[in-house]
């Protein structure tokens, strides 16, 4: 018994020591600069607790991202003004809103837009958030 049990344990550590065989993310353009979304566009690295601002145009006030995890992101964006709304793709991606806040949790390769806005999660680097960050 124990000489059939010790192959199939060997295997099993070998298999648990394999890790993620998830690309690794790109490097954002804009590095941790979170401050250069100011103008809408941006490329960065978001580590928990980060806060980006954007133009009145986009009708976001921010988004801050409330965890990573190595698989899994949670933002929250503040709207501008009555009007508001927002859509979740991708893997694993859960969105609701609540007042001006939407918030969003997003898996690899998902996409979140919020009123004029859109974002990509690019992946997870370093426990940092990568987001790719536009205008619609």
């Amino acid at each position: 018994m124990l000489r059939r049990l010790l192959p199939a344990l060997a295997a099993l550590a070998v298999v648990a020591g394999c890790g993620s065989n998830s690309p690794e993310p790109p490097k954002p353009a804009d590095g941790g600069d979170l401050d250069a979304c100011s103008d809408g566009v941006c490329e960065v690295g978001a580590p928990p607790g980060g806060r980006m601002t954007f133009p009145e145009e986009t009708r976001v006030e921010s988004l801050t991202v409330r965890s990573v995890e190595e698989s899994t992101v949670v933002l929250v964006a503040r709207g501008i003004g009555s009007r508001s709304g927002g859509t979740c793709t991708g893997k694993r991606c859960e969105a609701s809103a609540s007042g001006l806040d939407f918030t969003a949790t997003l898996g690899p390769d998902s996409t979140v837009t919020y009123n004029d806005l859109s974002i990509d999660l690019l992946g997870v680097s370093d426990g940092a958030a990568i987001l790719r960050i536009k205008p619609l």
